[in-house]
């Protein structure tokens, strides 16, 4: 849809929309005439729930989210229907008691029956006991119903006060506005007060209820986990007394300790018994020799430098004992080492005892009993040697038995321990909050602090009446402005050229604009000269002038004018473009070939003679034709008019009719007009064409393109006598769009 098109049409519509402007600002003005003036007045909460000191003392983090649900929460508790029903308790105990209430009700109202049924002492004593109790009245009881409709009558119900109530949180901040409107400024003071009292005293009941409950269930909570924590302990007493046990641990690491030491005792115990063992064996070896009397082979060297020897294998041998114990006794290559240099000290012990007995040194021989002697010795010291490792090996596996039963001991112990540190925590925590508890069940009314009185208001507050006007105004002027576009907008009719020639494809030969001729006729609108017109200003007559230019180009004379429906302006359109050619000393000839609708010869009041002119056999004659020629006001336009009915021109017409001699007419008129039926609906255009010289087809703007228009135009097209379309009953602001 074209912006310009939708423009115009707002423009067009001009007066209506200020029509509807006008009309709204004066409903707004009567209706706001008798708006009754209203207070208003605001009390303030603080909530204390932004205060860190409070959140810590509940254990919570500051969360913006849990912040916001906590505000909405107070606010519906604020607007819920029991603080709302004790404000109306509130209410109605001041107009009942007070020589100046809040509300006088008319003499109308007082003549009801909710209203004399009322022992107004026994409602204030109920409202009374109501109030103290936190209860609301019930509508089962008759007594409380009729108060319940006596409060309603005041408008001082639930329903009533909400909705002058309003109750939300200030910005971001900790604080709750309560605002209040009346036609009283002090029962608006008096509605924010009450309210705020009202909150925190039931807010401050229910919270002390919840906290006294809580208190009782906490404090047998904790007084259950004292118990269980004493069980453990004396189970584990128990426990530790039936087994001797007085610490596990302890005595555990001793026990530890002492394996440690006996096993190095036992290693190097070993080491002492292996060596025995070789010098027993090295000992028989020389009993058996001197047995024998052969010589025992010694060593020559001298006794200091054997001792030297001897000195520096007994070190080597500590010190590889000192590593293997330090190894765990399980490195084998230190062992073997030890075992090497055992041998080596038990030689060289030998070698000096046999030394003593060679001729070569001086020595003196050792007898066979001292060798003897030497052996027993020998021999007791590794049976000593034996059961010291014996007795090691037995106090080591007592103590390795013992650690393996401290062992289960410990894991029992262990058990039991962290059974304890569960009861002990449990405890705790069970502790911590009934002192939690406690310290919130001692300030039953939170943190709730009135911050801001509601006062009386000082003058009431603007009746925004010509806020209100203005709205309205604002309201009916786009409310109309969009019906108006809407209305062009979805208006699928032709409207203007533009959409013609994308609907339609046709040659368009003109455009005349939409004009009335109930105030004055074609003839005066197309030859009218006089008046004020005399600046060219009529646009209906340039349009035509430029029709008229269009036909007087073509170098045709004889033209049949259609259209595919009726109603789209033919008979007006031919009769105003024959004056208009009569303007240009043109003779024009209309025939009203339209037989099923004679509008021309009705508007011109011709004489319908078409359907009767033959010739009989005789030859055209002018004198003849003239007889059935009517003429009209305007010189040099005359018109033959027909009866109409229902046939078609190859019904009618007779054999020689005067179509027939259209062509002996060129001498005497310039123009022939006919007008042919719609081609939708009807036959005679089709069988009109045949006389005519050109078809121009007439369209009125405010139709609709149909698909019978499409078929009738694609007749038309394909037929070479078309000569083009001409668009009327075009809006005058439509005519260059």
């Amino acid at each position: 849809m074209e912006f310009t098109y939708l423009l115009k049409a707002l423009l067009r519509g001009k007066w209506i929309i200020i029509a509807s402007v006008l009309f709204a600002v004066a409903a707004a003005f009567i209706l706001t005439r008798n708006v009754k003036l209203q207070f208003k007045s605001t009390a303030q909460l603080s909530t204390g729930f932004t205060n860190t000191d409070d959140i810590k003392l509940q254990d919570d983090k500051f969360n913006l989210q849990q912040i916001d649900v906590k505000f909405n929460n107070v606010i519906e508790n604020i607007n819920s229907p029991r603080v709302r029903s004790l404000v109306s308790y509130n209410l109605m105990l001041h107009d009942l008691q007070s020589d100046t209430p809040y509300t006088v009700l008319d003499e109308k109202k007082m003549e009801l029956p909710e209203y004399k049924n009322v022992d107004r002492v026994k409602a204030a004593a109920i409202l009374r006991a109501k109030l103290d109790s936190l209860q609301i009245l019930s509508p089962a009881n008759p007594e409380e119903k009729k108060i319940i409709k006596y409060i309603e009558l005041y408008q001082y119900d639930i329903n009533s006060l909400i909705k002058n109530l309003q109750v939300a949180r200030y910005q971001r901040t900790d604080y709750i506005n309560i605002v209040y409107v009346s036609g009283n400024q002090f029962m608006s003071a008096f509605v924010v007060n009450t309210i705020c009292n009202e909150f925190k005293r039931f807010y401050g009941i229910e919270r002390g209820e919840n906290s006294r409950t809580s208190i009782t269930s906490l404090d047998s909570l904790v007084k259950q986990k004292k118990a269980i924590l004493d069980q453990k302990i004396q189970d584990k007493n128990l426990f530790s007394t039936s087994q001797n046990v007085i610490d596990v641990n302890t005595e555990t690491s001793n026990n530890l300790s002492q394996v440690g030491s006996f096993e190095s005792a036992l290693i190097e115990e070993k080491g002492l018994q292996k060596n025995y063992y070789f010098r027993v064996e090295q000992l028989q070896r020389l009993i058996d020799a001197e047995r024998n009397k052969k010589p025992n082979g010694g060593s020559s060297g001298s006794s200091t430098g054997s001792n030297s020897e001897y000195l520096r294998l007994r070190t080597q041998y500590n010190n590889l004992n000192a590593e293997y114990v330090r190894s765990g006794s399980s490195d084998e290559t230190i062992k073997a080492r030890m075992d090497v240099i055992s041998r080596q000290m038990t030689a060289i012990e030998l070698n000096d005892v046999g030394s003593r007995g060679t001729p070569d040194d001086g020595g003196v021989r050792i007898s066979l009993d001292e060798l003897i002697q030497k052996k027993i010795d020998a021999e007791a010291q590794l049976r000593a040697s034996n059961q010291k490792i014996a007795d090691l090996q037995a106090r080591i596996g007592s103590l390795n038995g013992s650690l393996n039963r401290m062992s289960g001991k410990s894991a029992d112990i262990t058990q039991l321990d962290k059974e304890i540190e569960i009861a002990s925590a449990e405890y705790t925590d069970a502790n911590n909050r009934l002192n939690l508890a406690m310290s919130l069940g001692s300030n039953s009314q939170g943190s709730f602090k009135q911050t801001l009185l509601g006062e009386p208001a000082l003058k009431p507050e603007s009746s925004k009446r010509m806020i209100s006007m203005i709205l309205s105004g604002v309201a009916a002027f786009f409310l109309s402005s969009l019906v108006i576009l809407a209305i062009a907008f979805f208006n699928t009719s032709i409207k203007t050229p533009s959409n013609f020639q994308r609907q339609l494809g046709l040659p368009l030969l003109g455009v005349v604009n939409h004009v009335k001729f109930a105030d004055a006729n074609i003839l005066t609108r197309v030859t009218n000269f006089d008046g004020e017109e005399n600046q060219r200003e009529n646009m209906f007559r340039e349009l035509l002038r430029k029709l008229r230019y269009e036909i007087e180009s073509s170098g045709k004379q004889l033209f049949l004018f259609t259209s595919t429906e009726p109603q789209q302006g033919k008979t007006s359109l031919i009769q105003a473009l024959a004056y208009s050619l009569s303007l240009g000393k043109k003779r024009v000839l209309i025939i009203d070939t339209n037989f099923c609708n004679n509008d021309l010869t009705v508007a011109i009041n011709a004489n319908p003679l078409l359907e009767e002119f033959q010739l009989n056999g005789k030859p055209f004659n002018t004198e003849d034709f003239k007889k059935y020629v009517t003429t009209t006001q305007i010189p040099g336009v005359d018109i033959i008019g027909c009866k109409g009915g229902d046939y078609t021109p190859s019904e009618i017409l007779p054999k020689n009719h005067l179509l027939n001699y259209l062509g002996n007419l060129r001498e005497d008129y310039d123009f022939i007009f006919m007008e042919g039926a719609p081609l939708n609906g009807f036959t005679d255009t089709k069988e009109l064409m045949v006389y005519a010289e050109k078809v121009i087809i007439i369209f009125s703007a405010q139709s609709v393109v149909t698909p019978a228009d499409k078929e009738s135009i694609q007749f038309l097209k394909e037929s070479d006598k078309f000569f083009g379309a001409i668009l009327n009953k075009t809006e005058d602001g439509n005519i260059t769009l």
